[in-house]
């Protein structure tokens, strides 16, 4: 989910539904690492928030709705996103919480930020992942479906959004074969990703 993002002192990543801490871990490793990353953690359930607060107490870990992400940012008086990161189930979500979740992530992000979350490879086909996939598309200049990450189980596909097509580009985002881009891919392929357009 952090692959290809360069994070500088003082980058802000927010994350929706940290649930057990899968991404919130790394986000406490880059920081031990000696980046001083900033952290909005957004858990709607409490039982987790504790959990997560009593792991991690120097992050920011709130309990809210994720629909409400742009109201916590501006609260917080935080600045613009470098990354959001989302462990969300946004296939199975209605359409208009998608719609304000991704309108609220966009006037969140800088302009050379990123917005990711994943599916699992086994739903790929499903309308749910293509609504979402035209969603991403429909609310940033650029988006990508990231190779198969084999190793997760079940194995998963990273989706990406960013607000301009440079913020791909800085991020390791380029067609392997432009002519090969294709908007539902097909995963018996090899190029690095695929454009979601």
């Amino acid at each position: 989910m952090f692959a290809g993002i360069d994070f500088s002192a003082g980058d802000l990543v927010i994350e929706y539904g940290p649930g057990t801490g899968a991404f919130t871990a790394e986000v406490a490793r880059l920081r031990r690492s000696g980046r001083a990353i900033r952290y909005l953690g957004i858990e709607r359930d409490p039982a987790m928030c504790r959990f997560l607060n009593r792991r991690y107490p120097e992050l920011d870990i709130v309990c809210g709705d994720v629909a409400d992400v742009a109201a916590l940012h501006a609260e917080r008086d935080l600045p613009a996103a470098r990354a959001i990161v989302s462990g969300l189930p946004l296939i199975l979500m209605d359409e208009g919480t998608v719609e304000r979740i991704l309108a609220s992530s966009r006037r969140c992000l800088r302009p050379d930020g990123v917005f990711r979350t994943f599916t699992y490879l086994h739903c790929f086909p499903t309308r749910g992942a293509a609504r979402l996939r035209a969603r991403i598309a429909g609310h940033f200049e650029s988006a990508a479906v990231g190779r198969p990450v084999l190793r997760n189980v079940p194995p998963a596909l990273v989706l990406s959004g960013w607000p301009t097509e440079a913020a791909r580009r800085a991020h390791g985002y380029v067609e392997a074969d432009a002519a090969a881009a294709d908007p539902m891919p097909d995963y018996g392929v090899t190029s690095a990703s695929r454009n979601v357009r």
